[in-house]
């Protein structure tokens, strides 16, 4: 009998929307960030396969609102997933769990997390592929389910659809049977047409067999303008990451090839609080070393008088 090898592909958590409110910031200048003290592995070969945007010479910087996460909020979400009980504190997280489901709703960012922990990403009967709505059955399914529950957001925009799944694999990497799989909705935004970047920005819904929602994650901050700035040009953001290099499991990188640039808004995870949301050049390409290759992403700050992000 052959030795069976669990392969788990695990993916993000999700989560649902939250009550926000505005407070007033000091008329004080943003401080710098720690980002350019971070170094990346630097090659002598970066080749440009794309040709850089035309971009304006100003930005807008829009301030973030920060999440109004009480006990009595986190209670009140709890209903709307059809769940009882009371919220318990630890650290930046407020947690209630009600049997088989879970809701996490985070203090700096907002971030709510809702699964039911006895299905999600967990071997079952119920969600396999012959269980599973189609993809368009599946995003109309995430749309009302988001609707129903008041935590759409308006600026949503589908991003894509993919098929999280829980498998069993030969020794050779065969996958010879599926534990559990099912149907990811996810959702992305733009802030000025620019789409907004990094991990602090995103909304889930998970949809196993039957139809069921069983996993919701969503930090989605809110914001206001705050003040326009100038930007520096793709060229010198370009030679900026060339002094700091590109971040990579690479540790030799012979050749950067650069196949994407473009600008947008940075969020940073929900496990952080962010005040202010900044512009920045974001270049997608591919690192080649030790006789290997791997997709990099690289955010550049637009607005070097701010410093990091």
């Amino acid at each position: 009998m052959r030795k069976l090898v669990v392969g788990l592909i695990i993916l993000s958590l999700i989560t649902v929307g939250v009550a926000y409110t505005m407070t007033k910031q000091s008329d004080t200048e943003i401080q710098p960030l720690s980002i350019n003290n971070v170094k990346g592995f630097r090659t002598t070969s970066f080749v440009l396969n794309t040709t850089l945007p035309k971009v304006s010479k100003k930005l807008m910087v829009y301030e973030c609102a920060e999440p109004n996460v009480t006990p009595e909020y986190v209670s009140l979400l709890a209903k709307r997933f059809g769940m009882n009980g009371q919220p318990e504190k630890v650290f930046d997280e407020f947690l209630l769990t009600d049997g088989n489901y879970h809701l996490e709703v985070n203090t700096k960012s907002g971030r709510i997390a809702y699964t039911d922990v006895s299905r999600w990403m967990v071997g079952n009967n119920v969600d396999k592929p012959s269980n599973l709505p189609s993809d368009k059955e599946a995003i109309k399914i995430a749309r009302n389910y988001l609707s129903e529950k008041g935590l759409m957001p308006t600026d949503a925009i589908l991003r894509d659809v993919t098929h999280p799944r829980v498998v069993a694999m030969d020794r050779e990497g065969n996958v010879i049977g599926v534990g559990f799989e099912d149907v990811k909705v996810s959702f992305t935004r733009k802030i000025n047409g620019l789409p907004v970047v990094g991990a602090g920005s995103k909304l889930d819904v998970e949809v196993g067999g039957n139809g069921d929602v069983i996993n919701v994650y969503k930090v989605w901050r809110n914001y206001r303008p705050y003040k326009e700035y100038s930007i520096i040009t793709p060229e010198q953001a370009l030679e900026k990451l060339k002094e700091i290099g590109i971040f990579t499991g690479i540790k030799s990188v012979d050749k950067a090839v650069i196949n994407k640039v473009y600008l947008g808004y940075y969020t940073k995870s929900a496990s952080e609080k962010q005040t202010y949301l900044q512009p920045v050049y974001v270049f997608e390409g591919c690192a080649e070393g030790e006789n290997r290759t791997e997709e990099f992403k690289q955010y550049i700050p637009a607005i070097p008088e701010l410093g990091g992000i």
